[in-house]
């Protein structure tokens, strides 16, 4: 770990910016108090009003604002001789000029402005609460850089960061120097064929790759439709392509993704699921399908760098369910809740923290991990294996420590799963449910009445965490943040309850548990919100 560096600008600065619920009280209690406002729909709207004016003022001033995630978690400083609480657990830095952000641990916001260290040491602990060992995190110097450009913050404070931004970078190489290999690019794919050329017609790797840097999340690609890119949640056409694509062209792009053994298996079933990597740009998983007799596609956006857990803000008590040494571990939501990039961020941490093998079960591959204190083996559905549950009777004699089944879609995958997660292994997978105690019964509706009891005996064994999370508008800026809902199975005696309500089928009573298990981490939506 880095010792005390010279922060003093830095630490100063960061010190200066408010917290922006702390703007907003000041003028949002007097305001409901002098008007006398009852109605809660009329408070929030005086409350929506009060918060985009004082943003607005923000951004004349270029001022960056910061919002405290799980402000009401306070913990103590572990250096000695200081007395000073660390309140929170993320720190939320936006500049409201660029809408840009940076999400940073409470500890190492704290270390910076009390102790001028840009790091701390993080203690590794499973759902017992029990040491796992430590690890170094460091500040991002390159994103909290690019968040404050074009902010009032003074030049010293960017000379501070850039000085000690090689050493961070130099620490953290050094970590993982001979398991990792820098991605080589290769420019040809961008390049135009004779046909292209002739035709005048755009590279289909060029346009994802302007696509991407335009900031699309998801990508259209339809008939009679210029190209169609979600950003932050809206469907917007791509203002670089001003082309209205033919029913030709889209049929091209989707046949120049495929190889001649997919054209076949396309023209048969009419479904292809795949996935493909644009170089410099991310991975893209793609469904190609034919649509009142004409060919589109839909493409998901993969970054190719996973965002750690902590710039997702995911809540810390996950980090724990990776710490676990056996059992089902399930994230669920909407189609484009993020699920996938939670599960990819809590992989990517167990990756940089623990020497396990991992087995990835998916259909089709969509993040790709570098192997750095973790191994990985990356298994595609219908590609590598021909199908989820004969991936799981061979998984068995693979070895891994942790198995991630991409989606646990019918029985027979539900069954390998719950049989992993029995034998010894950590089995996390993903499901399409809309909170956390509702996924419980989906697993156990799957099977017909008589397989039933049996299910749910082996599911109130095996789980040890349910998480559900949805993807809401902002309200400080164009965007959207994770709502997340949790319930644990924790081996105290409200875990043990846990289990037994699972056991007598009374589900229902699982929202009580969460809604009274706070200090355990659990949370509901409504209390997350």
């Amino acid at each position: 770990m880095l010792g005390p560096q010279n922060l003093t600008y830095t630490a100063e600065y960061l010190k200066s910016l408010s917290v922006l619920k702390k703007l907003v009280a000041q003028e949002y209690f007097p305001a409901i108090k002098e008007e006398l406002i009852i109605d809660d729909s009329k408070r929030r709207t005086v409350r929506t009003k009060i918060q985009k004016y004082i943003i607005e003022q923000l951004k004349q001033e270029k001022i960056p604002y910061i919002i405290i995630h799980f402000s009401a978690t306070t913990n103590k400083c572990p250096q000695e001789n200081c007395h000073i609480p660390v309140k929170g657990v993320y720190h939320e830095i936006s500049n409201p000029v660029t809408n840009k952000n940076i999400m940073l641990p409470a500890q190492m916001i704290h270390n910076i402005i009390h102790h001028q260290v840009p790091g701390y040491v993080e203690e590794l602990m499973n759902l017992g609460n029990s040491h796992m060992g430590t690890t170094d995190q460091y500040l991002n110097c390159k994103d909290l850089l690019n968040v404050l450009k074009d902010s009032n913050a003074p030049d010293e404070v960017f000379v501070e960061l850039e000085a000690i931004s090689a050493n961070v970078a130099e620490l953290e190489s050094q970590k993982f120097e001979n398991m990792t290999t820098e991605e080589i690019i290769d420019e040809s794919v961008f390049l135009p064929n004779d046909y292209e050329r002739e035709n005048n017609i755009v590279p289909f790797y060029n346009m994802l790759k302007e696509m991407v840097k335009w900031g699309s999340e998801d990508i259209h690609i339809k008939s009679h439709c210029r190209p169609l890119g979600v950003v932050k949640g809206r469907i917007l056409p791509a203002p670089m392509f001003k082309e209205i694509l033919s029913a030709e062209r889209t049929k091209y792009y989707a046949y120049t993704l495929m190889d001649t053994q997919q054209h076949k298996q396309f023209e048969e079933t009419l479904e292809m699921d795949l996935s493909f990597l644009v170089p410099g740009a991310a991975r893209f998983r793609c469904n190609i399908y034919w649509a009142q007799g004409q060919v589109g596609l839909v493409l998901r956006v993969i970054p190719t760098n996973i965002r750690p857990a902590e710039i997702l803000g995911v809540p810390a008590v996950l980090k724990k369910l990776v710490f676990e040494r056996m059992g089902l571990v399930l994230v669920t939501g909407q189609t484009g809740s993020g699920k996938t990039t939670t599960l990819a961020a809590l992989l990517e941490f167990i990756n940089l923290n623990k020497d396990v093998h991992i087995l990835t079960l998916e259909n089709p591959v969509e993040y790709v991990y570098q192997n750095k204190m973790a191994i990985f083996t990356q298994r595609a559905i219908e590609i590598d294996s021909l199908s989820f549950p004969m991936a799981m009777r061979a998984a068995l004699r693979e070895k891994p420590d942790i198995i991630l089944i991409g989606e646990m879609r019918d029985p027979d995958t539900i069954i390998s799963g719950l049989k992993a997660a029995e034998t010894g292994h950590l089995v996390m997978s993903t499901l399409h449910t809309n909170d956390a105690v509702q996924t419980i019964s989906r697993l156990i509706n799957a099977f017909p009445p008589h397989e039933q009891e049996t299910i749910r005996l082996q599911l109130s064994n095996s789980i040890r965490g349910s998480v559900a999370q949805r993807l809401i508008p902002r309200l400080d800026k164009p965007g959207r943040v994770c709502a997340i809902e949790i319930l644990l199975v924790t081996p105290n005696a409200r875990g043990q309850n846990t289990r037994e309500y699972i056991m007598r089928n009374e589900v229902p009573a699982l929202y009580k548990v969460i809604a009274t298990s706070g200090y355990d981490g659990m949370q509901s939506l409504n209390m997350m919100l």
